[in-house]
This record gives structure tokens, sequence and C-alpha cells, in this order.
């Protein structure tokens, strides 16, 4: 499939989110990313900041996997050591769908909507009961960039200059969007705007850059590093996380997005500015290829597919002999089709996993879906690849199994939706915020069955 030239892709970003019903100014053009189908060698993957550790084996079958209709009752189905660990996940996902109905409202130009969006999302974050020394610090961090961009909005919607962080990424963000709204009122920002350039470039090799935790590091440190960095690098304003784990060349990319940015107010540009960061990135790369497809899939897809930090823990499967070559064949015809083919073509693959064991079918179905979700959506095609989002609901046997599934196949939904401009997006990603919540109150029950069991055996 030919990717789509990275002009085409800014345009239409731009389209979807405009700002105040100014004209929009066009974009740089960009040169499209090579056809990963022509490519001899595929590069590797982008390098994880933390790396990889293998989790667990998972057994070919278990009865409770084919007998599952729900979510389950205790924390160690999940893989988890309690219900505070199977609570972390809610957090998170009630962190991604809140942003990105704060998001929807920015792409309408609704200041004071995204405002009250980001303080409940805050709220419900918040919310969420956690005691775990291990599990709190992340939540702190997710409450607190959404308090954030909650006063960023708020700024936004009275005119008044956002306020300015501590540090990090979002401080450069908050100044300059402060320079967008001088520039739109007509007062000539150039030399302001050259200033902070200069201070963005120095500080991008020395303040920005946070050294990663060791290998020795305990697994909180490593969540809290991750969820920090995230926090920092993801845009306030427009969705344009990364689709796929979160890598080393997502600050980068973020950062030369709004260097770009800042270097338009240089030039006097004064149109679209609230957007250019983000119609200033690099594109990602569409592959289609063995190293793409062949990753063992994980259980939060909001890690797997949707950009969001966090430790990769990956489950250990016995794939039969013939898988990996069955993927990279797969993948390579996929890569090839035209517009609009690989939804059916990933539909009418996955028949061939009916009859294998389990654990082969689930993790093999979610390792072709999910490189299919990443390709398609990396290359803009957001449409196809709600196609087969869309096929990964209702759960059944082992996805009952992963927390709060169901929400988040909800929340990657209402993100594709909104980023084609679908009025249908904040329907699904408030039904996304629903679903955690339920999850939640499932989770309460649960925990409170157990604690009534264990006093009944004192």
């Amino acid at each position: 499939m030919p990717v789509r030239a990275r002009l085409v892709l800014l345009a239409a970003l731009l389209a979807v989110f405009g700002c105040k019903g100014k004209p929009k100014a066009p974009p740089k053009a960009k040169t499209a990313a090579p056809d990963v189908a022509e490519e001899k060698a595929p590069p590797p993957l982008p390098a994880l900041p933390i790396p990889a550790v293998q989790g667990g084996h998972v057994r070919g079958d278990d009865p409770a996997w084919a007998a599952a209709d729900g979510y389950r009752h205790t924390a160690a189905e999940y893989g988890e050591p309690d219900w505070d660990h199977v609570r972390s996940y809610a957090v998170v996902h009630l962190a991604l769908a809140g942003r990105d109905l704060a998001r929807l409202h920015a792409s309408r130009n609704e200041w004071a909507e995204c405002a009250k969006a980001y303080t409940q999302a805050g709220a419900n974050v918040t919310a969420v009961p956690l005691t775990d020394p291990a599990a709190t610090p992340v939540r702190d961090v997710l409450v607190a960039g959404l308090t954030r961009d909650a006063a960023l909005c708020d700024a936004l919607a009275k005119n008044t200059p956002p306020p300015v962080p501590s540090g990090g990424l979002a401080a450069f963000r908050a100044r300059y969007l402060a320079l967008v709204q001088r520039a739109e009122k007509g007062e000539d920002v150039r030399a302001d705007a050259r200033a902070l350039s200069v201070e963005l470039d120095n500080a991008g090799t020395t303040t920005l850059v946070e050294p990663a935790p060791t290998a020795g590091d305990p697994p909180a440190a490593k969540a809290l590093w991750l969820a920090r960095t995230w926090d920092d690098t993801v845009d306030p304003v427009v969705v344009s996380d990364p689709w796929g784990s979160w890598t080393v060349e997502e600050r980068p990319r973020q950062l030369k997005g709004l260097r770009g940015a800042i270097d338009a107010l240089v030039a006097g540009e004064n149109h679209g500015l609230e957007v250019r960061p983000a119609a200033l990135l690099a594109a990602e790369p569409v592959r289609w290829d063995t190293l793409a497809f062949n990753q063992v899939p994980l259980l939060d897809a909001s890690i797997d597919v949707a950009g969001f930090a966090a430790p990769r823990v990956e489950p250990q499967v016995d794939f039969s002999a013939d898988h990996a070559a069955t993927v990279t064949a797969l993948a390579a015809r996929w890569g090839k089709m035209r517009e609009g083919e690989v939804p059916r073509a990933v539909h009418l693959a996955l028949a061939d996993y009916k009859e294998k064991t389990e654990a082969e079918r689930y993790f093999g179905t979610l390792q072709l879906q999910n490189g299919a979700i990443r390709a398609l959506a990396r290359g803009g095609h957001y449409r196809e690849a709600l196609e087969i989002v869309s096929d990964q609901s209702p759960p059944r046997g082992m996805e009952w199994f992963a927390p709060d599934r169901s929400a988040v196949v909800l929340g990657l939904q209402g993100r594709l939706l909104l980023l084609v401009g679908d009025p249908a997006a904040e329907a699904k990603l408030s039904a996304a915020v629903a679903e955690t919540q339920s999850f939640l109150g499932f989770v309460a029950m649960c925990e409170g069955l157990d604690a009534k069991a264990a006093r009944g055996a004192r």
C-alpha cells in the first residue's frame, strides 16, 4: 500500500484542528516516507527508553479462558498481585480518554470546554483509590499533567497568557502559545520568538534531557520516569501521539515540531499557530515488515498501540512453528494492497486462528490486528484502522483477562474518529470513560467480596 504524501496528511490535520475560524496556513511540504514494500532491508525498530522484559509463560489452553464471559473476579487472573495494580491500568485509561475528550474540544476551538474536560479527567483519575506506593506516583503525574493542561486551555479561553510550568518541554509549549496570543492581536513577536528559539535549542541537549533509569532500578522507578517523560512530551491541544510503543524518538520529534512552529513566528506568520507544532511533526515510519508485526502484543493496547509510555512486559507465548513465517508473508502482502483492502484481508486471515489454541488465537490475532492498526494509522488511513479496531469488540475468551479491555477499544475508536473529524468521537470517548468507571465499580465489588471472605476465614 503506498504511503500517503505527507503534505496531504498535514493539510488534513490543519483542516480538522483549525484555529479561531481564521484562514489556515498550509504546512511545509514533507517528503513521503518510502513504501516499505520496496525497502530491501527495513531499519530496526526505534529503541525503547527502557528495554522490554519477559513476562510469565502463557499456557496454550485453559478451560477458564473458554468459559470467560466477563471481567475476572480476582487480581491474580489479571496477572497482578493485588487490586491496586489492576486499578493502575484504569488510571491510565481514564487519563487518555479524558485527554482526548479535551483535545476534541480544542479541535473545535472550544477552549472553555477543553479546560472543563481536562479538569473532569483530573477529577476522575484522582478519584481512583490507590494506596500502593508503586502505583500512586504515576497517578499523581497524570493528574498534575491534566491539571496543567486545564489551566492552559482556560487561559486560551480567556485570552490570557498560559501559566508556565517549572520546566521541561511543557514550559516551552506554554511560552510559545503566549507568543501566539500576542501575534494574533497584531503584536510583532518576532524578536521574542527568535530568543525563545535559541533558548529551546540550548535546552534541547541540557535541561530537557532526563537520564533514563538503569536496568537495575526497580520497576516502579521505570514506570514513573516513563510516565513523567510522556506527560511532559504529549501535546495538550492536538492528538499527535505516536502509534505504537512510546520510544526515544518521540521526544525529539515533538521538540522539532515545536521548534518549527516557533520559527514560523520568527518569520512573521500568524495563522493556524496553535496546531502548528503538531502539523510540523516528522512522519512516523509506516512499517509492513517482520520486525513490526512479530512483536508479542501486550495486554494493554494503550501501550502497544496508543503510544502511552510504560514498561513493556512481554508474555512468553508458544506459537506454532510456522507462525512467524505466516505473519511475515501476510504483512508483506498487506503492505502492497490498495487503499481500503487491508481491513477485509486482516479479517479473512484471522479465520485461520479460530482452530488454534486459545493463547495462540488471542496473541496471534492481536499481533496481526495491532500491526495493521499501527501501520494504517501512521499512514493516515484512520478509517481503515478503525475498521480493524472495531473487530476487537466485544471481548471473548482470553480478552476478558486484560484489565479494562472494553474501555481501551472504545478509547482507540474515539481517537481514530477524532482524527477524521467524525462527530461520533465525543460519544465514543465518553463511553470509554464510562466503561472504565464501570470496571472500577466491578473491581470494588470484587475487593469487597475478598475482604468479606478473609474476615469469614478468621
